[in-house]
C-alpha cells in the first residue's frame, strides 16, 4: 500500500520510518533537504517537489499523510496539492489542527470527491519504537482502507475512528490540554519538595513515585530521566505554549465547562517568557518535561 507524506519533521519523520519499517511503500517530501535525506537512509522514496512525487504515485487510490504545522495546512492544500487532488482520493491530517478547521476542510473537500481524515497524534520521539496513540475523525466508510495505516503506527490497540470530521484532532486537543495541567501539576509538587529544607534527592523520590503510588505515569517516568540527566539548575524556564491549551480553554468555556486547572497552566507558560519567571524550578522541570517527549529546544541560562 502506498502513501504519500508531507512534512518530515520529529513526527513525519518517524511515521514514514515506522510504515516503511512495516511493509508500506512510502514516498515523501520536505522542503529541505537534510529530513529527506535522514527517511531515504531507512527506504523511504524522497522528493524535493510535490508534482515530482505525486507523477510517481501508482496506486488505483492516493492516500495522502499530512504532517505540517496547522499555519501552513490551508496554504498547503490550496496551491501545493490541491491542483492534484483528484475524486477518491484520501487525505490525512496528522498535526496538531484546530478542529473547526478539520471540520471546515473536510466539507471542502467533501465536494471535490476527497475523502478527509483528521488524525490527532501523540507520542512524540518515542512513537517510532513505542507506537504512536492516534485519535482519527472522519467518514466509516473508508475506514476501512485507511485502518491498516493508523494500526501499523499505533502500538496495536491505541488508535480508533472516534467519531465524525473534527473529533479527532478535537480530542487530541483535550489531550493535550490535560497534559498542560498535568505537568504543571507535576512541576509544582517537585518545586515544593525542592524548597524544603529536608535536601531531598528528587531521583530517588521519583524512583518511589514510579511503581505502586497513585501519581505514578509516563510523566512521571520522564521526571525521573531529568533529574538523573538533565542540568535543571542550567536551564531557562521558557516553556511554549502551542495553541492546544489555549484551544482546549476555550472549548472548555464555550461548552460551559469549568477548565479552571487547564487555564491555570496556560497562564503560567504565558508568564513564563517573562525573566523574572524563568528561574522558577517548576517552569524548568516542564521545560524539561515537554524536551523529554517530544524533543522540544529549550533554552539554557
Amino acid at each position: 500500500m502506498e502513501v504519500a507524506i508531507f512534512g518530515l519533521g520529529r513526527m513525519g519523520n518517524q511515521i514514514a520510518r515506522r510504515l516503511e519499517k512495516n511493509g508500506f511503500e512510502v514516498l515523501a517530501w520536505n522542503r529541505s533537504q537534510e529530513p529527506r535525506d535522514e527517511v531515504a537512509k531507512a527506504g523511504v522514496k524522497t522528493y524535493a517537489a510535490v508534482d515530482e512525487l505525486i507523477g510517481n504515485l501508482s496506486g488505483s487510490y492516493r492516500v495522502y499523510w499530512l504532517m505540517l504545522p496547522h499555519t501552513i495546512v490551508d496554504d498547503f492544500l490550496q496551491t501545493q496539492l490541491g491542483p492534484f487532488l483528484k475524486s477518491g482520493d484520501i487525505v490525512i491530517d496528522g498535526g496538531n489542527s484546530f478542529y473547526k478547521d478539520s471540520i471546515r476542510r473536510a466539507e471542502e473537500l467533501r465536494a471535490k470527491g476527497v475523502v478527509f481524515y483528521d488524525c490527532g497524534t501523540s507520542g512524540g520521539v518515542w512513537g517510532y519504537d513505542n507506537g504512536f496513540a492516534l485519535m482519527v475523525g472522519g467518514p466509516k466508510e473508508q475506514w476501512p482502507t485507511v485502518e491498516p495505516i493508523f494500526k501499523t503506527l499505533s502500538s496495536g490497540e491505541n488508535y480508533g475512528l472516534v467519531g465524525k470530521n473534527g473529533a479527532g484532532h478535537f480530542v487530541k486537543m483535550v489531550h493535550n490540554g490535560m497534559e498542560y495541567g498535568m505537568m504543571e501539576a507535576i512541576a509544582e509538587g517537585y518545586g515544593v519538595l525542592h524548597a524544603s529544607d529536608f535536601n531531598l534527592d528528587l531521583g530517588q523520590v521519583t524512583k518511589i513515585y514510579q511503581e505502586g503510588s497513585v501519581v505514578r505515569s509516563w510523566l512521571i517516568d520522564l521526571a525521573r530521566n531529568i533529574f538523573e540527566h538533565e542540568d535543571v539548575e542550567n536551564t531557562s524556564g521558557i516553556i511554549a505554549a502551542t495553541g492546544e491549551g489555549e484551544w482546549t480553554v476555550n472549548a472548555g468555556k464555550e461548552l460551559g465547562v469549568d477548565v479552571r486547572v487547564i487555564e491555570d497552566s496556560l497562564k503560567v507558560r504565558q508568564e513564563s517568557s517573562d525573566p523574572k519567571n524563568q528561574q522558577k524550578f517548576s517552569n524548568k522541570i516542564v521545560a524539561l518535561l515537554r524536551k523529554q517527549f517530544g524533543g522540544h529546544g529549550l533554552g539554557k541560562k
